[in-house]
């Protein structure tokens, strides 16, 4: 059997796919055309950011060399630009995966149909994956071809890695916003709230090497794991792969029971 639902949703969102691959390849070709600058003022900049606290270092650039070509994308694509963005889509589609289609008023028409809520529930999952592994190998194809123009010399293999990394990561949310909708039914409930656990979980990361506390449960927070290991040099963690694995089978089958057992209001 087809899966109707799931190729549906991808569908209805082809038109805003083309606008992710133009803003994506456009914003990777901007780093890419200032990189030859940073690279020129490399021992300034390295001097700058020494000065810069300990935490906004670990948040906002990392443990590489910032000039350097690894430490450039590492902390310009990879720790600012691209989880913000996926995290954006993530929890956009994961809200709107079950509460977007209540609010609506198009979900009674999919159950009006012989259809499982379980049923509906993976596919739409399965249409999140989809969505965020095409954004994924957009990002891949066009770093690997945009490093070419600038002597950065990066494996496909490392890409994919911390790439896969940051599927994993947007994933998560993405399964936490998707909860939220079925268990909720409002589509403005389940990104604000998903939203505020985002940045939270940033914060208890960036924060950890400065306050003790959260030293203690910074491994809780899903974007320690998300850089733990450092996969643009060392490749794949399955430490964090195993982390990112569990959250989201758990939210999955939370997100399952939760709107089998809601009434709905349609």
């Amino acid at each position: 059997m087809w899966p109707k639902i799931l190729i549906q949703s991808l569908k209805n969102q082809r038109k805003s796919f083309i606008f992710w691959i133009l803003g994506l390849v456009g914003l990777i070709a901007l780093y890419m055309a200032i990189y030859p600058s940073v690279r020129e003022s490399a021992q300034a900049l390295n001097e700058y950011i020494e000065k810069m606290p300990e935490a906004f270092r670990a948040a906002f650039i990392g443990e590489s060399d910032y000039a350097s070509p690894v430490g450039y994308i590492s902390s310009e694509v990879y720790t600012q630009m691209l989880p913000l963005l996926f995290l954006f889509y993530a929890i956009g589609a994961g809200s709107g995966a079950i509460a977007g289609e209540e609010e609506k008023g198009t979900l009674d028409i999919l159950l009006a149909t012989p259809v499982r809520r379980s049923r509906v529930v993976l596919e739409k999952f399965g249409a999140l994956i989809g969505g965020l592994l095409f954004l994924s190998v957009v990002v891949v194809v066009s770093l690997f071809i945009g490093i070419k123009f600038v002597d950065i010399t990066i494996s496909l293999d490392k890409l994919a890695a911390v790439t896969f990394n940051l599927f994993l990561l947007s994933l998560s949310f993405g399964s936490l916003a998707l909860l939220l909708g079925s268990f909720t039914g409002s589509k403005g409930l389940a990104i604000g709230l998903t939203t505020a656990t985002a940045v939270l979980a940033f914060f208890i990361n960036a924060l950890a090497p400065i306050v003790d506390f959260l030293e203690k449960i910074q491994k809780i927070s899903p974007f320690y794991h998300y850089t733990a290991g450092n996969p643009i040099v060392n490749g794949v963690n399955w430490g964090g792969i195993s982390f990112f694995t569990f959250i989201i089978v758990v939210l999955l089958a939370l997100s399952i029971v939760a709107f089998r057992k809601r009434d709905l209001m349609i």
